[in-house]
């Protein structure tokens, strides 16, 4: 068994459960779980932090649970967008994703901490799923969770971690269509996983529509209608046959069917349409919305599917601590937290991959925190080396990560109170004249970082004005793929006008942009010969690069377009996957 520990806490709206996670062998060993239920209005999303909170504290007192831990938010409180961007190497993804977001978020991305993950890839293009949060909502989060004893290390939202913990399980899922219906408390997520990776839907209803429709029929607070919904449902209270609102419950509950299995068929047909005819031949019913009576049997007419229910315990090792009455509850609330589980253990042992990454939305200060306890080692033997004389103080506030600006204030106190009485000064001084030095180099570091940011962010407004202008038709199907800045007399501007007077104290930049365009052949490819085709993309090949060193000429936020090259074999692959790559020097104005 291994040594490595981890805490995953699942926050959900209705209930919070906290795992403990370890190695053995090549399963997966649940140490330890709890579970917490909130009592609140759920439909309130003002009310979910402070409950969240208080059931958070309970459980950790009553499990003695403390220390880093992983937090698994619930998707309904977080920003999520998908889009599709070429297939590009790792290290220009990030670049292309961060510039098809700021067009697609309704909020700046400056002002989001966001995350994303590959969940498509059929090696043309590549389907992204993002989520993002504000940073004043993680940092609350995060300030609550310390308070209670728990240190953040990661936060990662719920709706993707499904397809890792059907992964983990060892359920065939290379060979078709796949569907998982995870029935929450606020939302519904609709999860189709296919061969070459998978597709997330959410629903905007969950459970909480089954117990606002009881709530309101029954005339009664919604907690009261949670109740009832959960003693009726569950079996856990009986009924009298002829007590009138079991008849009002079995309504409320067909209606909630209907309108589920309604969705359902609205995004299955969606999902044939984008997939080309493919349809899921299974469906997996997952989350604590699931133990609704006659879910599958109703779905399973409805839809016309093989119903199952997703058992993520099929991925794990259970300690033997665990009550029988928890072990029941396990299947219903363990597949998120199965999920990272196995994100965690497999990337640990080299066995991730792109598709079961896992996002990260703790907020910047916290990763700097974390990154500076992972150095601390590092930090104290550099600090013992500059000192070369014991300085317990210096010593402790590198631990406490106190500011450099501090830090110096005392030394500097504390060097003239002591200046008669102790030896070694001198060496004292050295590390307080070092210490100072790093300081100012900060700062003017800082500075220059915040003028690069703001050029930066120029560009990139730069960059979403040409991205939005190009849906003329003869400009399509163009994606830009890396840019980068140099001054004009260091590149090369051959194309470029040198009768242009260019004042030194009035620089242009050069910006260098790189992409690529796909040509669609007008001719059959499958019915016409290679040289038909080949003569027939060399032409529309030539009046696209045309149209497209035009279109930007006539910008307005663009001067002049110097040099361009183009592409068209080995990289640029123009006779078999009918692609250009692309070129251009531009002088902004």
């Amino acid at each position: 068994m291994s040594d490595k520990k981890e805490i995953i806490i699942n926050c959900g709206i209705s209930h919070v459960s906290a795992g403990i996670f370890s190695q053995q062998g090549d399963k997966i060993l649940l140490e330890q779980v709890g579970l917490e239920t909130l009592r609140y209005n759920y439909s309130s999303e003002e009310q979910w932090l402070d409950h969240f909170s208080e059931g958070l504290k309970n459980l950790c007192a009553r499990e003695k649970i403390k220390g880093n831990a992983r937090f698994i938010f619930p998707g309904s409180l977080l920003l999520t967008k998908t889009i599709r961007v070429p297939h590009v190497e790792e290290e220009k993804q990030k670049k292309i994703v961060a510039f098809e977001l700021m067009q697609k978020m309704p909020v700046p991305l400056t002002e989001l901490i966001w995350d994303y993950q590959v969940i498509d890839d059929d090696g043309v293009e590549q389907e992204i799923l993002a989520f993002a949060v504000k940073p004043e909502v993680a940092e609350t989060f995060c300030e609550r969770v310390i308070e209670i004893g728990l240190n953040p290390v990661q936060i990662t939202p719920a709706p993707v971690l499904d397809y890792n913990a059907m992964r983990s399980s060892g359920i065939g899922l290379d060979s078709g269509e796949t569907l998982v219906v995870n029935i929450g408390a606020r939302s519904t997520n609709l999860l189709f996983i296919n061969p070459t990776g998978f597709l997330l839907r959410p629903l905007s209803m969950g459970g909480n529509a089954l117990t606002q429709n009881i709530s309101d029929n029954l005339g009664t607070q919604f907690e009261k209608a949670e109740e009832i919904k959960k003693n009726y449902f569950s079996g856990e209270v009986a009924f009298a046959a002829d007590d009138p609102s079991v008849q009002l419950l079995e309504n409320c509950s067909k209606q909630f069917l209907a309108r589920l299995s309604q969705d359902i068929t609205r995004s299955l047909v969606t999902y044939k349409r984008l997939k080309k005819g493919k349809s899921p031949s299974k469906l997996f019913l997952a989350g604590r919305g699931a133990l609704l009576n006659q879910l599958p049997e109703f779905l399973s007419q409805s839809q016309r599917l093989d119903i199952d229910y997703f058992d993520p315990l099929q991925a794990l090792a259970l300690s033997e601590n665990l009550s029988p009455e928890m072990r029941n509850l396990l299947p219903f609330m363990l597949s998120e937290p199965v999920g990272l589980a196995s994100s965690i253990f497999s990337s640990a042992g080299g066995g991730a991959s792109a598709l079961t990454k896992t996002i990260n939305l703790l907020p910047e200060s916290k990763l700097t925190n974390l990154n500076f306890k992972r150095k601390q080692p590092l930090l104290l033997v550099s600090a013992f080396l500059l000192s070369l004389t014991p300085l317990p103080g210096l010593l402790s506030n590198y631990v406490e990560g106190q500011k450099l600006d501090d830090e110096l204030t005392r030394h500097k106190q504390e060097k003239a109170v002591l200046s008669d009485d102790l030896g070694g000064l001198e060496n004292k001084s050295e590390s307080l004249d070092f210490l100072q030095y790093f300081t100012k180099e900060m700062h003017l570091r800082n500075h220059s970082y915040e003028e690069k940011e703001q050029t930066l962010w120029k560009i990139q407004n730069l960059l979403n004005y040409l991205q939005n202008s190009l849906d003329h038709d003869e400009v399509s199907d163009t994606w830009f793929d890396e840019f980068s800045i140099s001054k004009p007399n260091s590149v090369s501007t051959r194309n470029a006008s040198r009768n242009t007077p260019r004042e030194s104290k009035d620089i242009v930049p050069i910006l260098r942009l790189t992409g690529r365009y796909l040509v669609r052949p007008t001719v059959d490819p499958k019915s016409e010969s290679r040289d038909v085709l080949e003569e027939n993309l060399n032409k529309l090949n030539s009046e696209k690069q045309t149209a497209l060193t035009n279109y930007l000429a006539d910008l307005p936020m663009i001067k002049e377009v110097g040099n361009r090259t183009f592409q068209i074999k080995e990289k640029g692959d123009l006779f078999n996957r009918y692609f250009t790559y692309f070129e251009f020097e531009i002088i902004l104005r």
